[in-house]
């Protein structure tokens, strides 16, 4: 993976002039610099360790309390049926929903939308406070965003053939709801979620924590903010108290 700076909106524009639409270019962006391109549930599990033949392994705890990653995925499903108009179909859009629900699932991200992928990466708002508060957690976190570009020549995958835990790549959900639309959403998806993703040409840009909030503001001017990101009630109360704010 490629590692280099963007510092401002100009810079931006000149990574985005000799990228054309259509020609298997996507977006990602993240708030710390200092993360992977691991799934959230990488972050959150450990990996298995593989068992030793011969070797027998007790678990002494009881069923009904481990929730794994496919476990979480059959108890979100059972609980969302009732609050959805249109059921998702497949396992594929189960988890993209999920996904975009907060559950922590193998998928990440990916838009192919540049603005929309730079306010994910500098949306936040944040001040020297906000940096003292992320360092209590990683001493040595200086502040800054990262921004993904990534090329991928062969297609999305065909969900009607794949199983989503059994395939690496590239897929657009079928059951699109209105925040997905709004972001030009889709996810990259990995057999083994605990290793960054590597496959595809990556750039990652780090964008230095003086660089956010300017950046911020000016895809404001563009009409990307909180309420375009996240259609609906939330997204507009969240846009008008930073306006109250001014940031």
């Amino acid at each position: 993976m490629e590692n280099r700076t963007l510092r401002s909106f100009e810079e931006l524009r000149d990574v985005l002039r000799d990228i054309a639409l259509d020609e298997g270019y996507f977006f990602r962006g993240e708030r710390r610099s200092d993360y992977s391109l691991k799934p959230k549930i990488a972050r959150l599990v450990a990996q298995p360790v593989p068992s030793e033949d011969g070797k027998l392994v007790l678990d002494l705890r009881y069923p009904v309390t481990i929730v794994d990653e496919r476990e979480a995925l059959q108890r979100f499903k059972a609980a969302a049926r009732p609050y959805l108009t249109a059921v998702p179909d497949s396992e594929w859009d189960w988890l993209a929903l999920a996904q975009h629900n907060g559950l922590p699932t193998r998928l990440l991200d990916w838009t192919t939308n540049p603005l929309v992928a730079l306010y994910f990466a500098v949306g936040e708002m944040i001040d020297d406070n906000w940096l003292r508060r992320e360092q209590l957690s990683t001493e040595k976190f200086n502040g800054s965003a990262a921004f993904y570009v990534m090329r991928v020549k062969h297609p999305p995958l065909d969900t009607l053939a794949l199983k989503p835990f059994e395939s690496d790549g590239l897929f657009f959900a079928s059951h699109v709801t209105p925040r997905i639309a709004s972001q030009g959403g889709l996810f990259s998806v990995q057999q083994n979620p605990f290793k960054p993703l590597k496959w595809g040409r990556i750039i990652k840009y780090s964008i230095p924590f003086e660089a956010r909030m300017d950046m911020k503001r000016e895809l404001a001017l563009f009409g990307i903010t909180h309420a375009f990101i996240y259609p609906g009630l939330e997204g507009i109360a969240k846009d008008l108290q930073e306006r109250i704010n001014s940031f």
